[in-house]
């Protein structure tokens, strides 16, 4: 990464390079998608065109509305409401990412609440909250976040949260920066597996809230070790080679 790209082309950088460390470590299948708001304007937002993630490159990305509209004539994501929407209720939010997170994805279809227990998902808070599209849409949707009203929904949801598990779908992770939402979308699938684990062999003993607000803070401030980490496990497999 140059010395002196501007603060969008690093974003679209570290987007190509997010995309490649999500598929790489298993969280990201075919149909993911992440995005980040353009940092010289939040009033729109960086995603890929519709294309397989580990094909995408720097040339891939394309500019969009808080409407999720663009002039960009290449096919866009069906699902990129959930961006947009996300984007405009959540100022403060810099990064959106859409997965099916394997380990998570069962926590969308049972009615046991996603908790952390570990130090490393307690950025998480008491539980992640889930989206029941049921309760406004109806039994005979898709399931899919492909309209703005689902999607302000999905946003509505999610709240002030870090993540949104989307009932039978899938899991959207938020962050401050593409690092962070990369870190918690990775620990989140961490969490998930530990849960699922320690459900099957005794009685969970839960953090308190206490541990969850200083354990959160002590960790969430590595997230640069993680992307360094990840980010040298692509390098090193050759996945990184064709970027830009």
């Amino acid at each position: 990464m140059s010395d002196t790209a501007t603060a969008r082309e690093t974003a679209i950088q570290e987007l190509v390079m997010a995309t490649r460390i999500l598929v790489n470590e298993g969280i990201m299948d075919v149909f993911g998608h992440i995005s980040a708001r353009d940092p010289e304007n939040p009033n729109q937002f960086l995603l890929p065109q519709k294309l397989a993630p580990n094909t995408i490159t720097t040339s891939d990305i394309q500019t969009l509305t808080l409407d999720g509209e663009t002039t960009d004539n290449r096919p866009s994501y069906l699902e990129r409401y959930i961006h947009s929407e996300i984007y405009k209720a959540r100022p403060d939010v810099m990064c959106v990412l859409h997965t099916h997170s394997p380990a998570v994805l069962p926590f969308s279809f049972i009615d046991t609440p996603l908790r952390p227990v570990t130090h490393m998902g307690a950025f998480l808070g008491e539980s992640v909250p889930v989206y029941e599209i049921r309760d406004k849409q109806g039994d005979d949707t898709d399931l899919f976040g492909g309209s703005p009203d689902v999607c302000a929904e999905i946003a509505e949801s999610l709240g002030p949260a870090p993540a949104v598990i989307m009932a039978r779908h899938g899991v959207v992770n938020v962050g401050s920066s593409i690092r962070q939402t990369v870190f918690r979308a990775f620990y989140l699938e961490q969490e998930a597996k530990a849960y699922t684990i320690g459900l099957q062999i005794g009685k969970i003993k839960f953090m308190t809230d206490g541990e969850l607000k200083a354990a959160g803070n002590l960790v969430g401030a590595q997230i640069n070790r993680g992307w360094d980490h990840w980010s040298a496990a692509v390098r090193h497999k050759g996945l990184a080679e064709d970027l830009a």
